[in-house]
């Protein structure tokens, strides 16, 4: 038996794809990712959120 954050993870990747399969078959109930993403990036402060939020789980989890 695999063990939670395994199954955790397996269960994240699940739900993105069941929400990037509705985008694409509703996108009027589901916005499409790119769709999605178009409109997060528009913004200044939020594209130098998620650069910000990349550094740090690089920082946190890919460092020694």
């Amino acid at each position: 038996m695999p063990s939670i954050p395994i199954l955790e993870y397996i269960a994240v990747i699940i739900l993105g794809f069941a929400i990037w399969l509705g985008g694409r078959f509703w996108p009027n109930k589901i916005a499409p990712f790119g769709a999605l993403i178009s409109r997060i990036m528009h913004h200044r402060n939020t594209r130098l959120a998620l650069v910000v939020v990349w550094w740090w789980l690089g920082w946190h989890f890919f460092t020694e």
